[in-house]
């Protein structure tokens, strides 16, 4: 029968579980800055439209006399 060394048991124990917990967290951390640049992308799209839309709508007003 083997003996257990148990630092070494309890230092697999916390890397196998910190890892995936890592894992996640960077996951989380690079979701959230793909979010937040759609979301830019996004709010800029639209202030262009906004624009486009003032634009289009000022040169289809009749010119007053």
């Amino acid at each position: 029968m083997y003996a257990i060394h148990w630092p070494n048991a309890i230092l697999f124990a916390l890397l196998f579980l910190a890892f995936p917990i890592y894992i996640i967290y960077r996951l989380q951390t690079i979701s959230r800055k793909l979010s937040r640049i759609e979301q830019q992308l996004l709010d800029q799209k639209r202030a262009e439209l906004k624009a486009d839309n003032a634009r289009i709508a000022q040169s289809q007003e009749p010119p007053t006399a």
